[in-house]
């Protein structure tokens, strides 16, 4: 633990930024939809039901940003655009997994989702 941490043992500023990340509305499902490899747009909106597309959109520019996920054009396809993790995303599947057990664990079944 480095001495900012020591300082304010509660209150470490980093684990705090790294909690606020994932614990922005949608960011862990938009990280967990991209274990699998790289995925597009569309792709992600589909895996997370109930994201709109405006969200996704902010979502993948912080994601971005903080650079748990990179933005990759296809140079072979013009216009495709996927969103692949970073070796700083990938090293929080074991935090997500995690996060999951606990949930599974805790949190009891799963909601049935609302008709439409």
């Amino acid at each position: 633990m480095d001495r900012r941490c020591r300082q304010f043992p509660g209150v470490c500023p980093r684990y705090q930024r790294a909690a606020e990340l994932l614990g922005r509305r949608w960011s862990a499902a938009v990280i967990r939809a991209t274990f699998e490899g790289p995925a597009r747009f569309t792709e992600i909106r589909t895996a997370v039901p109930g994201l709109s597309a405006r969200l996704l959109a902010e979502r993948l520019r912080e994601l971005e940003t903080a650079g748990v996920l990179e933005r990759v054009e296809r140079p072979q396809a013009p216009g495709i655009v996927e969103y692949r993790l970073t070796h700083k995303g990938a090293a929080l599947r074991r935090v997500v997994d995690e996060l999951q057990a606990w949930a599974d664990r805790w949190e009891g079944p799963p909601a049935e989702p609302s008709a439409p």
